[in-house]
Parts: structure tokens; C-alpha cells; sequence
């Protein structure tokens, strides 16, 4: 029964490790399903697509790594170049412009030296700027900055739109209030999205789990729109203005007895010297038991001093003795008049309110700015920051079908591997079969032949092992019985080295079972093959 669970066990994992396999393959060069913007999964020809900064400040080289993480044949871009700063972006096929619909940028990050002081954020650049990306800086006006950052007490995922006043034609950052944390430190590949839908709502998830719900039109700071009336700052708190609710009652006159000179503390006058109080012996004296050891030398090692200990006099106590103090009952501390309200208290002060000449009211601003290229300009100090499957689509859909094929199996096998690598059998087993199961029920839902066909397979094999073993035992053969029978008799014939009708049965017996044996091991498969060195059957490239 246990090797026949064993063979089911094994065609399911052999099954589940086909299918694993296969989803990795199909990972590194799966293409998004429906419309999209722009997607970068950086494969062979993408340095014709990205343009490196001619800026000096921008020192850091940019690798191209290929099977960085569990997916094979797949490539990133990776900031090479600890402690330095990097820059290169991409113009867009044709400008993106946001009317009332839907839009999500999503990629991947992988940290594979963690987080110290680094961002791992990218910038979707304003509309011309693809005409001078070799210029490309901090300085180069950007739509909106996603994406995660960690240094000192700053752990986010930055989610920043630029939004103009038209009015001044000023730019200003917005930035989304309480985003969640950047997740990236403990290098695994993290998966970022933001979401900004036409009812101006906007939403951020890591690793397709939703982070943070907000509002561009509530929650950015500072807000979209700015207030319809500010506070005039020519407006001045007059001088007789009074904003203190409380005053000291001035009929209120301190009480003759009260005395501001007695001390808060005084010593105890009923407390006693404990008898047995050394007021002349010191706290610690010299050991009187301790002898100068015999090898001391007075000329090379001094003069010899036995060591210091607690004065064994001073068990109650030593030296000039003082009364404790206690807290006074007469003490007052120093008086002040009671508070009483103030007949000539107008409220808090504030400036009046004026027309603000710079007020605005955009009600769409999930209308972003039009966008031309995409730029990744940072700082690196751990370096090896790796940048995967970029994608920008009008469509939630899009965007969540990719990540189940691209993201989703890649952290499935990059979690795997840290189970595998991780103390504790009991809780390693007990995830590896609630794994097994869910692998199970996604290979169902793709190949529900297969599983059908493994569970009929182990069915029949324990059918037919019951049948065998709850089967009437047929009669042993008449010669195997006898010499069954002689065996069993006490023999007293000395013991000789001349054959016996017995040993001659024995002999044919064993004769028999060799050629059972033989028989068996032909017949079995693969049983001739097992006792033969077995060649690699894969080699590492």
C-alpha cells in the first residue's frame, strides 16, 4: 500500500514539476493579453529602445541581466553600479493621453543586495520630453513617479503627480497621503501597480495585493485644487485684541498665614540614630584576613596593599549620621490669584478671508498630464537593483492577466526556494502539501485531464492491491508442502557431508526460487537498467 501512495505521489509531483516547468518557460516570453501603452520585459534588441544619459553626474552602467531570478531565459536591467547615480529612458511609441478612461503602470523589482539607501521608483516623463532624453535629469519635468524608496526613516512607495495651475501656470507636486510600505528589502521580485480610475479614484498594490485606496481629490497633499479663499497677508491682529479666555482675579488677595519662605522638605524630628551606629569608622577598609603572597617581590612588584572591602563594623551604618527628611505640612509654595473669565476676551484672532486670485477647480484630474516617454534616474547605494516587465495599459484586466502569468509564478518559485532553505521539517512539510494542493487545483483548471488521469491510474493500483491481498491464498505445491514437512522433524541422523533426500529437496527448492527470482527481475521494468551506472541526463550550460 505504501509504495503504491508512494507512485501516486510521485506521478502527481512529476505532473506538478511538468507544469511548473512549463509556466516558467511561458513566463519569460509571455506578452500581455489586450491593448496596452507601452510594455519593456527588457529581452534581446531593448538597447534600441532606451537612451543613456549624456549628463556627467550620471556615472552608474547598466547591466543586462539574464536568469537573475527562478524564471530562466528571462532578462532585467539592473543598476550595476553601487554609490552611483543612473539615468536612461524610453520614448513611447505616440504620446499617452488620459480622457476619462482607466490607467495602470505596473512593473517589477528585484533588490537582490536589499534596500539601505536606495529608490527603485520610475517617472513618466511630460509630453516632449522624448525630443532631449539624452538630457535627461532630476530636473526634466515628469507626469507622474511611482514606485518604491528606502532611506533612513523613509520606507514608501511614492505615488507623486505633477498638476498645473492653470491660472499661474506654476507646476506643483502632489503627493498621495499614507502610501504603504516599500517592501523591496528582502530581495525578493516585488510586484508594484497603481491604478488611477475616471471617477478620480486611485488605488496601489504590491505584489497584487491592494495596499492603499485613495482620492486625488482628498487625499494629496497638497491638494489638486487650491482653496477658494486664503487668508489676507495684509490683514494685522490689532493691538487692544484680547485672546485669553482666563485672567488673574484681581480682588483676590494672598492670605495673611500663607508663607512662601518654608522649605517643601524638613529632617524627620522624631527619627533616631540607630543603635550601633559607627560614626567614626569608614565605610570600607583594608581586608584583614588578606596576606601578602610569598612570591612577592616589594622592589619589582611595590609596595604590597591587601585589598579593600566592606567594613565589616558598619553593618548599620558608619560615618556622621542625618536625619531623614520628610515632606513639610506646613509648606504652601508661592501663592498665585485664582483665574476667573475674562470680560474682555473677543476669541482667537485671525486674519479675514480674501478671494484667492490664484483659485482653480479641476474636477478631472484623473485627466493626467499627456506623457511621452518613461525614465529611471536614482541614486543607488546597495546597488543590483533589477527592473523587469514594464507595462502601461488603460486596462485593470491587462495588467492583473499579466502578473498572474509573469510576476505570480516567479514569486511562487522564489518563495519555494526560501521554504526549502528554511529550518523547521514539520512546518516546511506541512507548506509544501498545502502548496501541492493548490498547485493541484490550478493544474485542474488548466489540465483537468491530467489530474483525472493520475487519480484514475492510483485508484485502479489500490483497487487491484486490495483485491490481491483480500483473495483466498491458493494451495502450495504438494513437493513445496513436504519439504516443508521434513524440515519441521527433529533430525537425529549425524551430521555428514553426503547429500540427504532432504538437502537434494532443498537443492531443488532453491533452484526454484533462483529461477522465481530470475523471472521476476526480467520481467520487472527498468530492474536491469537500475543496476547500471545512469548517465546525466542534463548538463549545466
Amino acid at each position: 500500500m505504501a509504495k503504491v501512495i508512494a507512485a501516486c505521489i510521485l506521478l502527481l509531483l512529476s505532473a506538478l514539476a511538468v507544469e511548473s516547468s512549463e509556466q516558467l518557460q511561458k513566463a519569460a516570453s509571455v506578452l500581455p493579453d489586450g491593448q496596452y501603452y507601452f510594455f519593456e520585459p527588457f529581452s534581446e534588441g531593448w538597447q534600441s529602445k532606451w537612451v543613456n544619459t549624456t549628463s556627467s553626474e550620471y556615472t552608474g552602467e547598466w547591466e543586462w541581466v539574464k536568469n537573475y531570478s527562478e524564471v530562466t531565459e528571462d532578462y532585467g536591467l539592473r543598476m550595476g553600479s553601487a554609490g552611483q547615480k543612473h539615468a536612461l529612458s524610453s520614448a513611447f511609441e505616440k504620446p499617452i493621453e488620459v480622457k476619462d478612461s482607466t490607467f495602470v503602470v505596473q512593473y517589477e523589482v528585484k533588490a537582490m543586495n536589499g534596500l539601505a539607501c536606495d529608490g527603485a521608483y520610475i517617472k513618466l516623463l511630460q509630453k516632449d520630453a522624448a525630443k532631449k532624453l539624452q538630457e535627461f535629469d532630476n530636473n526634466l519635468r515628469y507626469t507622474i513617479m511611482f514606485g518604491p524608496d528606502r532611506c533612513g526613516s523613509t520606507d514608501k512607495v511614492h505615488f507623486i503627480l505633477q498638476h498645473q495651475n492653470p491660472v499661474t501656470k506654476q507646476w506643483e507636486e502632489k503627493h498621495a497621503k499614507g502610501t504603504p510600505a516599500s517592501s523591496a528589502a528582502d530581495k525578493m521580485t516585488h510586484l508594484y501597480t497603481l491604478i488611477i480610475r475616471p471617477d478620480n479614484s486611485f488605488e496601489i498594490l504590491v505584489d497584487m495585493q491592494s495596499k492603499m485606496k485613495g482620492s486625488l481629490l482628498k487625499d494629496m497633499d497638497p491638494p489638486v485644487n487650491p482653496p477658494k479663499e486664503i487668508d489676507d497677508p495684509d490683514d494685522v491682529k490689532p493691538s487692544d485684541w484680547v485672546d485669553e479666555p482666563k485672567m488673574d482675579d484681581p480682588k483676590a488677595s494672598k492670605p495673611a498665614d500663607w508663607d512662601e519662605t518654608l522649605p517643601e522638605y524638613i529632617e524627620d524630628a522624631n527619627a533616631k540614630k540607630p543603635s550601633g551606629w559607627n560614626d567614626d569608622e569608614p565605610l570600607r577598609v583594608p581586608d584583614p584576613d588578606a596576606k601578602k603572597p610569598d612570591d612577592w617581590d616589594d622592589e619589582e612588584d611595590g609596595d604590597w596593599e591587601a585589598p579593600i572591602v566592606d567594613n565589616p563594623k558598619c553593618k548599620v551604618g558608619c560615618g556622621e549620621w542625618k536625619r531623614p527628611t520628610i515632606r513639610n505640612p506646613a509648606y504652601k509654595g508661592k501663592w498665585y490669584p485664582p483665574k476667573i473669565d475674562n470680560p474682555d476676551y473677543k476669541g482667537p484672532w485671525a486674519p479675514r478671508k480674501i478671494p484667492n486670485k490664484d483659485w482653480f477647480e479641476d474636477l478631472h484630474p484623473h485627466n493626467v498630464h499627456p506623457m511621452d516617454a518613461i525614465g529611471i534616474e536614482l541614486l543607488t547605494n546597495a546597488g543590483g537593483i533589477v527592473f523587469d516587465n514594464l507595462l502601461i495599459t488603460n486596462s485593470e484586466a491587462v495588467a492583473t492577466s499579466y502578473a498572474e502569468k509573469t510576476w505570480k509564478v516567479r514569486n511562487k518559485e522564489e518563495a519555494a526556494k526560501i521554504a526549502k532553505n528554511a529550518p523547521g521539517m514539520v512546518q516546511n512539510l506541512s507548506k509544501a502539501l498545502a502548496d501541492m494542493q493548490i498547485q493541484i487545483g490550478e493544474l485542474y483548471k488548466e489540465k483537468p485531464v491530467v489530474v483525472i488521469g493520475v487519480f484514475g491510474v492510483c485508484a485502479l493500483l489500490m483497487i487491484l492491491l486490495v483485491y490481491i491481498c483480500i483473495s483466498p491464498a491458493q494451495s502450495a505445491p504438494k513437493s513445496r508442502q513436504g519439504a516443508a514437512k521434513k524440515k519441521a522433524e527433529p533430525s537425529d541422523s549425524k551430521k555428514t557431508d553426503e547429500p540427504t533426500p532432504d538437502d537434494k529437496e532443498t537443492t531443488e527448492d532453491k533452484a526454484e526460487d533462483a529461477e522465481d527470482e530470475e523471472i521476476e527481475e526480467i520481467s520487472t521494468p527498468g530492474a536491469a537498467a537500475s543496476s547500471k551506472p545512469k548517465k546525466r541526463s542534463s548538463r549545466k550550460d
